[in-house]
């Protein structure tokens, strides 16, 4: 756990050198948003970085707690949301302590976080604690490398060239996962971006409390 979070803050030595910072939010939250499908509520980023799609929301009304195990991320991420002139509980924290957190969202997000969780035995009680965060009804989004693509090689644990290994599940995979706890809305492959000019195969889940 401490090489990997030694690792982490490596990566965010320098503001924005990331791979996976960008400061545009992805096309497929801003779609859920302008339709109208998430609208201003309550919301948990698990995984934020640097912060920008928690301050995406926060620009859009609503209620944002974001986290991340980097510290340098979450400095980044709280200068962000002032520079942007908005509000979000930006705050240090591992997936491994979730379960310490108190209150009800009505939307959770990670948006290329849930690939980090190697360990198959740690993937079901992470997603009950979403589960269980979540108000009745309310709405889930995760997408992830997908394990249907030959990026970093074959298999399921990969080795990107941050040098951080990360879990690429397949569609199936993840949908008897989270079937347990969610009515699955939208399951498909989507391209993420990777600096500097790659396209990445990831599954994305659009879910609802169960």
């Amino acid at each position: 756990m401490e090489e990997c979070e030694e690792k982490f803050e490596k990566i965010y030595e320098n503001q924005g050198a990331a791979l996976w910072t960008f400061s545009k939010p992805p096309k497929e939250l801003v779609h859920l948003v302008e339709s109208g499908k998430i609208q201003p509520c309550k919301v948990l980023d698990i995984g934020c970085g640097e912060g920008y799609y928690a301050i995406y929301l926060a620009s859009n009304g609503f209620s944002v707690t974001a986290f991340d195990r980097s510290r340098r991320a979450i400095s980044y991420a709280k200068q962000h949301a002032k520079d942007a002139g908005v509000s979000v509980d930006f705050f240090v924290l591992d997936y491994s302590e979730l379960d310490t957190l108190e209150g009800k969202f009505d939307f959770i997000f990670d948006w290329r976080f849930l690939h980090e969780i190697l360990d198959i035995s740690k993937r079901k009680p992470y997603v009950e604690n979403v589960h269980r965060l979540l108000v009745p009804g309310g709405k889930y989004l995760s997408v992830s490398f997908s394990g249907e693509s030959d990026y970093w090689g074959s298999g399921k644990i990969r080795k990107a060239p941050t040098k951080i290994k990360l879990y690429f599940g397949k569609l199936q995979d993840l949908k008897q996962l989270f079937e347990q706890f969610f009515n699955i809305i939208e399951m498909k492959l989507i391209q993420v971006p990777e600096k500097p000019d790659m396209n990445i195969e990831a599954n994305y889940f659009f879910m609802e409390k169960l």
